[in-house]
């Protein structure tokens, strides 16, 4: 059996035979879990992994794009700097007629760090939907990398998306933040490594992932919807994270718990053989099959729950360089 790719122990690990089923190909294939780190990871990487991301795959639907009047543009930017620490009147005052997007969280820990002209790369971006967000809300130094994108884009209003792996690009970043893309990558310490080329002093790396150390990855076993064999390569767990970054030059500063209830919605579904592509009419009140919606409302109460505890699927993991 092979040793282990993020901590090198060899002894006692276990061999796991998830099926993939997202697109209902119901392929199995091997993973490794390591009996010491914990971590699960694909013992052999397919020759045509490009396979498994079809035109279809999620994150490369053409996003949104809205183009704000000018006027708007200021005040969201304004609002914008009030949520990032600046003491602006106008902005504060932005700032508590509504209520923070979502993605905000992820600056939080960043206040006084970041700033609308801050250097932002997001790896793994697909066509780019969250950076465009980014835009409309004041943000002006944005660019994004994904290997696995037809080709570059330019959305002509400061946007770019490269089709270039993290070792082609150039220059350093103050924030650099891999949505749910870290687990696709074929090589987590080399991946981290190159990783920490572009990070600038002072800055940060975040690390959205699924954790194999949860309650959703015992209770479902093979059906955990995180597996999503083969895409997932790897599959950390909190200390076998700690020691990749610590392997690449990095200290984990934060780590916080951002699971949602699809950890139970998925898993229940694929317990069932529903596939990922067939999932949408299970939501809450869409068919007889569905849900129901007190089922619907304790999923996301559990998620709540688990992240609280430290225990739900998924995480945000805050990096500097050493």
């Amino acid at each position: 059996m092979s040793a282990c790719r993020i901590c090198g122990n060899a002894r006692d690990n276990r061999l796991h035979y998830p099926r993939e089923m997202m697109f209902g190909r119901n392929e199995r294939f091997e993973y490794l879990e390591c009996a010491d780190c914990g971590c699960l990871q694909i013992t052999q990487i397919p020759q045509n992994l490009a396979d498994y991301y079809p035109a279809q795959y999620y994150s490369y639907r053409e996003p949104k794009q809205k183009r704000l009047a000018p006027w708007l543009a200021g005040l969201r930017a304004r609002r914008t700097r009030a949520f990032l620490g600046d003491p602006g009147a106008v902005g504060r005052l932005l700032a508590k007629l509504s209520r923070p997007p979502g993605h905000f969280e992820w600056f939080t820990r960043e206040s006084g760090r970041i700033g609308l002209d801050s250097r932002i790369l997001d790896v793994g971006c697909g066509s780019g939907g969250l950076l465009l967000k980014l835009q409309r809300e004041g943000f002006r130094n944005l660019l994004g990398a994904d290997v696995f994108i037809e080709r570059d884009l330019d959305y002509g209003n400061g946007v770019r998306i490269l089709k270039r792996p993290i070792d082609a690009l150039e220059g350093q970043f103050e924030f650099v933040m891999l949505h749910h893309s870290f687990e696709h990558m074929p090589d987590s310490l080399g991946t981290l490594r190159g990783l920490r080329r572009i990070v600038a002093p002072g800055g940060t790396l975040l690390l959205r992932i699924p954790v194999a150390d949860s309650y959703s990855r015992r209770k479902y076993g093979l059906n955990w919807m995180a597996w999503d064999a083969p895409r997932h390569l790897f599959l950390h767990t909190v200390k076998s994270l700690h020691l990749a970054a610590a392997a690449s030059g990095f200290d984990v500063a934060e780590v916080t718990y951002d699971s949602s209830r699809s950890q139970f919605v998925g898993s229940e579904l694929y317990l069932r053989g529903v596939t990922f592509q067939e999932q949408n009419p299970y939501h809450a009140g869409k068919s007889k099959a569905a849900f129901s919606r007190e089922e619907w409302e304790e999923f996301e109460r559990a998620a709540l729950r688990l992240n609280a505890l430290r225990d739900g699927d998924t995480a945000c993991f805050y990096l500097t360089p050493k």
